[in-house]
């Protein structure tokens, strides 16, 4: 899973990537950082995957989180191509927004509004999506008078008709799609469409504000105070954070309200060579797991072997789990929970 850090200049976003990552990039008040890209992996913390290690005492693997720190991006930039493909390659966009006073730093919009420059944001993000389809739409029409093609016909149909969606200034991520229509599109990669949090970054005092709306969230943090103590143990930070306030850090909070975003669950794999979770979106099958393990499991499936892990750990394992009837087998089509222990038979 991909997420891009992305905002207008001196917002705070490589401030935002070091804290979600633990990484040290430099961060200068004044210099621009326009034109660097930061990125970094980062393993999601679940403690379900130490108590399922307490069986195997092997390696354990965490489900990751890549991030990506964009650089500066002046009003209005966002329809530049290389930014736009950065952009495109996230599964969900992360926009910095400036909640806090610097008197030494100007805002380009003269005061600080984050609900001003989230509009304005969102605005960019719908209007990059227009000019591509306008783009598209182009090309078909001059496509159609040489050769009619029910394909793209549909196509043209569908575009259209998200063309006035955007025109009444609502990001597609609000727009209700029929199955045959979200696939038709899914190519052209939409930014309004992306599940997007926008992450206001405020001054020590300020009261932290948190909402949602469709494949949208709006968190708070404080990117000063989080960055002073980043080199203090866990416990320190957790001591720290509570005298404002605080319960948790903003990289714990936002990897759970990520996933809440995105409808991300984690199902587990267990052996003698890696105790494992794996991400997959709310309501996928044993069929989909099977192939986010190995396309060969996918292809070969035959059934699957499910039990949850809670009950894994109170049994004690498979071979307990089997005699009390706990472990069961699904076919293709079985919903995956979350913490569901899952392993695949297959035919090679």
């Amino acid at each position: 899973m991909i997420f891009t850090i992305f905002g207008y200049p001196k917002t705070g976003k490589t401030t935002l990537f070091n804290l979600l990552t633990g990484q040290r990039e430099h961060v200068d008040k004044f210099a621009s950082s326009k034109g660097e890209l930061h990125k970094a992996v980062v393993s999601v913390p679940d403690p379900r995957l130490e108590e399922l290690n307490k069986f195997y005492n092997t390696k354990i693997k965490h489900a990751q989180i890549e991030y990506l720190d964009t650089g500066s991006l002046a009003f209005g930039e966002v329809k530049t191509a290389t930014f736009l493909d950065i952009l495109r390659r996230s599964d969900g966009l992360i926009h910095v927004v400036r909640g806090f006073e610097d008197p030494e730093i100007v805002h380009p919009a003269g005061s600080i509004d984050p609900m001003r420059d989230i509009s304005s944001m969102e605005d960019e993000l719908i209007i990059s999506d227009i000019i591509t389809i306008e783009k598209r739409l182009e090309r078909i029409e001059k496509d159609l008078k040489r050769n009619k093609s029910k394909e793209l016909e549909s196509e043209h149909k569908v575009l259209i008709k998200i063309k006035e969606f955007l025109e009444q200034n609502l990001p597609l991520r609000e727009m209700d799609l029929a199955r045959d229509e979200d696939f038709m599109i899914r190519g052209f990669q939409f930014l309004s469409q992306k599940p997007i949090i926008h992450m206001i970054n405020l001054s020590e005092g300020d009261e932290l504000v948190e909402s949602d709306g469709k494949n949208k969230k709006i968190l708070s943090f404080y990117g000063k105070i989080e960055e002073e103590i980043m080199d203090l143990d866990e416990d320190e930070r957790k001591l720290f954070l509570k005298e404002y306030g605080i319960d948790e850090s903003i990289r714990d909070r936002f990897i759970r309200e990520s996933y809440k975003l995105m409808n991300l669950i984690s199902f587990f794999t267990v052996g003698e060579d890696e105790v494992r979770a794996w991400t997959i979106r709310k309501g996928d099958t044993a069929y989909e797991a099977a192939g986010k393990i190995h396309t060969d499991l996918q292809k070969g499936f035959i059934r699957a072997e499910v039990i949850y892990w809670e009950d894994f750990v109170k049994v004690g394992g498979f071979k307990n789990a089997k005699e009390k009837a706990l472990l069961r087998l699904e076919g293709k089509d079985y919903i995956v929970k979350d913490g569901d222990i899952v392993h695949i038979r297959f035919n090679v």
